[in-house]
């Protein structure tokens, strides 16, 4: 975005629109010389940049110029050079001219010399380091330089963002590259109501709170927009004159050539809130988080003519079982009650947790009414009670499971059958093959099931050859094609002495 001073627009007939630079010879020339100013500037001071590039402004182009020096500015790293700290410099110099009338150069030359040599540094390094902090005399340390076309693309895609601040609302339809316009909507926070593909998002002008904050986000949402296939945005834009008056702003995938295409997308680790990213990081510290991967910005749902993107999805590491979990924060009551809409639309249950601090909740004809879990917090999401309600959803998917083999005969003919592909089998879980296995001539372990008679066989050679290392122990176990031999040396009656930490000096009795 660019401040809004700099922002250019025509309007006619209800429409407006940005006056974008034109891609040719003329303006490429100019943003050029613009770009080699500062890419041989490295090493000056700011003032000296800033009075080299005010000299393009005299111009018929001193609109483009002050739009496009933003935009250059932040490809710039600045530093502050100096031989002392400024504070320091600066207060030996006063500290020394205030026993003496300073009125003229040479007394003050004479003060600079004493307090250069007094802080062992030469009169240069002494002038330089006096006001080095100071704005304009930064020095450019760093410039990323960028090609004419792509400062002219990046200057007309900051113009219509600018653009987009003022905006009270904003239809936007797409063909493909959906959910990252999807993801980049719940990223920003935006709220929004969607139908095929077409989406409303609603504006910062329509909010009576954070609206410039909001403002910012809605025109952050462009450059996704702009990255997809085939688009076309109509917004609505609030000019505040003597009378303020609603214009539209239209723009197309037509005019995509004019509009700098980001090449980086947004970092799948960055959250719409900081309520969602503290959850997010005690759900994996905790021991739920060994059973149940946790999934960030999940693929879009549809809902017959409505999409939905749930904030999170929890997918079983072992079941073949997922479900969704939706976080509800603060926006306004009738956004509030068109994501309940939603929420009550979802072909499947899930998980939604609500901020009872809502100001909607005291309003008395504000009715929850939905049919899905609920849980309410405040502040911070509490993990427990999300553990609590997928511990159930764990025992209900082992109770199907285990009705579903209820009254079946597990079939076992091998001497070590993996409990996995007895599931995979019979299509339940694992838990529900190991509550149901009950084939006296078989030990259930955690992964395998095994024939009595081979346990016996292992106990057998352990005995007669006499093993008494740990290691060795495990070594037979395993070369029999049995996992885990912990579980099996319980399970045949030894038990193992440990020395310390090293197994090579543990025993087995």
């Amino acid at each position: 975005m660019l401040p809004g001073e700099l922002l250019i627009t025509r309007t006619k007939k209800g429409r407006i629109d940005p006056v974008f630079a034109e891609i040719d010879e003329e303006h490429q020339e100019l943003a050029d010389e613009l770009i080699e100013v500062y890419r041989n500037f490295v090493g000056k001071k700011k003032s000296e940049i800033d009075e080299i590039v005010a000299e393009f402004e005299q111009g018929l182009n001193f609109k483009l110029v002050r739009g496009l020096r933003p935009l250059l500015a932040r490809r710039c790293i600045f530093k502050s050079k100096y031989a002392v700290e400024p504070v320091v410099a600066r207060r030996a110099v006063f500290e020394a001219a205030s026993s003496k009338k300073v009125t003229n150069r040479k007394e003050r030359e004479k003060v600079i010399e004493n307090v250069a040599k007094k802080l062992n540094i030469s009169v240069a390094d002494l002038e330089q380091s006096l006001w080095a902090d100071q704005e304009s005399e930064v020095v450019l340390d760093e410039f990323a330089p960028l090609n004419p076309n792509e400062l002219l693309r990046s200057y007309n895609l900051s113009l219509a963002q600018t653009l987009l601040f003022k905006s009270t609302g904003m239809n936007v339809s797409f063909r493909g590259n959906y959910k990252e316009i999807f993801r980049a909507i719940k990223y920003f926070g935006l709220m929004y109501i969607s139908e095929g593909n077409k989406i409303r998002v609603e504006g910062a002008s329509s909010l009576l709170k954070l609206s410039e904050r909001y403002g910012t986000s809605l025109a952050k949402l462009l450059p996704a927009i702009v990255n997809s296939d085939g688009w076309e945005i109509d917004a609505e834009i609030v000019i505040r004159r003597d009378t303020p008056k609603i214009y539209h702003f239209v723009l197309d995938s037509k005019s995509r050539k004019n509009l700098l295409m980001s090449k980086e997308k947004e970092s799948k680790t960055m959250f719409d809130s900081g309520i969602e990213e503290r959850f997010y990081n005690a759900f994996l510290a905790s021991q739920a988080s060994k059973s149940w991967e946790l999934i960030r910005e999940p693929d879009a749902v549809f809902t017959g003519k409505s999409v939905f993107i749930p904030d999170f999805k929890f997918k079983h590491k072992e079941m073949d079982i997922e479900t969704y979990f939706e976080i509800v924060g603060f926006w306004t009551e009738d956004y509030i009650k068109r994501k309940l809409s939603k929420l009550r639309a979802m072909p499947f249950t899930m998980l939604v947790a609500i901020d009872k601090n809502l100001a909607c909740f005291n309003s008395a004809n504000f009715e929850l009414g939905l049919d899905q879990p609920v849980i309410l917090f405040s502040r911070k999401v509490l993990v427990g009670e999300v553990v609590r309600y997928l511990a159930k959803v764990e025992s209900e998917e082992i109770r199907r499971g285990v009705e579903k083999l209820k009254g079946m005969r597990i079939e076992l003919e091998e001497d070590i059958v993996s409990i996995k592909d007895i599931a995979m089998r019979y299509n339940v879980g694992k838990e529900a093959v190991r509550a149901c296995l009950d084939n006296p001539e078989y030990v259930v372990f955690k992964e395998v099931v095994v024939k009595k008679e081979l346990l016996n066989e292992v106990k057998e050679k352990l005995v007669s050859i006499n093993i008494k290392l740990y290691v060795e122990a495990r070594r037979t176990i395993e070369d029999v094609g049995l996992p885990n031999p912990d579980e099996v040396l319980a399970e045949i009656g030894f038990k193992v002495k440990w020395k310390g930490l090293d197994p090579s000096a543990a025993t087995i009795e």
